[in-house]
């Protein structure tokens, strides 16, 4: 039969070397199947693409995401307080604020028509430079935000996703609360 280094080609049948990629008898292909090779690329991409972040989509037994588990500890801040930290020094309110939950009141200044965002202004200063701008996530905030005016006071409970010096906080909301 088979000798140890040797097998035999998968079209004409001949002893081959086991080695061999091609058949020197028939010039056939002798590696895995293409389709073989398509089903093992379309598993290896549904695990990966299955794995994701799981301590975001990990269900507890009551069938709820560990992120609603989770108690969130929000630091109760004013836009003007937001601004002053910003403007004494960019770098620390950076380190301060960024990847933190915060709980900032304001006025309700622009309004996306898109309802990708809306942003806060000062309650206490006539001119505001330095925005807070607030990306909407989803359907329930932006049908809340359809019921609201600019100059409202609002306030956003939202994760701050990046400080800047010249555009100021990204704040992606989690609730809003109005008065």
């Amino acid at each position: 039969m088979n000798g140890e280094g040797t097998k035999q080609c998968k079209k004409c049948k001949e002893l081959i070397n086991k080695k061999a990629k091609k058949c020197p008898h028939c010039g056939a292909k002798q590696g895995m199947p293409v389709w073989i090779i398509v089903i093992i690329v379309i598993v290896l991409i549904g695990v990966i693409a299955g794995s994701g972040d799981s301590s975001e989509k990990a269900s507890d037994s009551n069938g709820g995401t560990s992120q609603q588990q989770e108690k969130i500890e929000y630091i109760k801040v004013t836009k003007d307080e937001l601004d002053e930290a910003l403007e004494g020094n960019a770098a620390a309110a950076k380190d301060t604020y960024n990847n933190k939950y915060l709980e900032i009141s304001g006025k309700l200044a622009t309004i996306d028509s898109d309802l990708k965002y809306i942003s806060l202004m000062s309650s206490t200063d006539e001119w505001d430079l330095i925005g807070i701008h607030c990306t909407i996530k989803n359907n329930e905030q932006k049908e809340l935000i359809k019921t609201l005016k600019k100059d409202q006071e609002i306030t956003i409970k939202g994760k701050v996703t990046d400080v800047g010096e010249v555009l100021g906080y990204y704040v992606d909301i989690v609730e809003i609360v109005t008065d």
